[in-house]
């Protein structure tokens, strides 16, 4: 099995075809069907199959898929960072951020880390946990931050706790239920939401409990970005966490309702690949992700 072989693999089932793949690596066409015979020679399987759609891989080729994009992703950065080590590259950072993480750290984070690597460019992820913690484990991001998955095993991950915020009901600050002062105020209106737990989303597991009509969801905004736009354009509602939010309600953009939901807090954990390392710059910007969480503990 050799590295080239990996790439190949990883490129063709990427473009769909041997010649996109060829072409997106400069390479021969006969080069890369020679170097895939070779691996599935070498592991003894079948690893891609033709279909409609063009070339897909096996089951086996999933598993070796998987695989292989770490592998290709380490020697990258392997590669960068002997290029940084010379002086030269480009330094890149590539991170998964849930909507919370990236409204409550991800500023004061990148302008500390700024200070001492001016020249960084920093490639942000977003989505759901599972979404993020799938391309952590692919390599194809450095490190993660956000909330645990309740669907799945983080065995194979560092998880380290980083801080958490109350959860609250916001609405815009000249919103017509501004002065709401419980739930059933809220049940005409439209719903956002970015804490969700395995099941239904909170709200609704709220509403029910309280004997109210099924709230009406609009949207689950893994983006603080896209929940805030809505919010601030819309009478809807939404349910986030305070710290996420709190800057645009100090500024007078939103309104917290005075509502006691009784929820327990959104926790943000720290997520890094237990058998592999960070690069040199990865784990200084996870440093400035804990320096901005402490800050907020305090």
């Amino acid at each position: 099995m050799q590295n080239a072989q990996l790439r190949d693999l990883i490129a063709v089932i990427e473009t769909g075809s041997v010649r996109s793949a060829a072409r997106k690596l400069g390479l021969a066409q006969a080069a890369v069907s020679k170097n895939l015979s070779a691996l599935e020679k070498s592991l003894g399987v079948p690893l891609l199959v033709r279909s409609a759609r063009g070339v897909e891989p096996t089951e086996a080729g999933r598993i070796v898929l998987r695989r292989a994009r770490v592998v290709d992703a380490e020697l990258r950065h392997l590669q960068e960072e002997i290029e940084r080590f010379n002086g030269e590259g480009q330094n890149v950072i590539t991170i998964g951020l849930s909507a919370t993480a990236e409204a409550m750290l991800l500023s004061e984070a990148v302008a500390r880390f700024r200070e001492s690597a001016p020249d960084a460019l920093i490639s942000v992820f977003g989505g759901r946990s599972s979404s993020t913690i799938a391309a952590l484990r692919e390599a194809k991001i450095d490190f993660a931050v956000g909330p645990l998955p309740t669907d799945q095993s983080v065995s194979d991950l560092n998880a380290e706790q980083l801080c958490s915020s109350d959860v609250g009901i916001f609405v815009r600050a000249d919103h017509p239920a501004a002065n709401a002062r419980n739930l059933a105020a809220l049940t005409n209106y439209g719903w956002l939401y970015s804490v969700r737990p395995q099941g239904d989303p909170a709200i609704v597991s709220l509403m029910r409990a309280h004997g109210l009509p099924e709230p009406k969801l609009v949207a689950h905004c893994d983006s603080s970005s896209a929940l805030v736009d809505m919010l601030l354009q819309n009478d809807y509602v939404a349910l986030n966490s305070v710290a996420g939010l709190e800057p645009l309600r100090q500024r007078g953009l939103l309104k917290l309702l005075a509502i006691d939901l009784g929820l327990p807090a959104a926790v943000q954990f720290l997520l890094t690949p237990m058998m592999r390392p960070l690069t040199t710059s990865a784990a200084a910007l996870a440093a400035e992700f804990r320096r901005a969480s402490r800050r907020l503990r305090r």
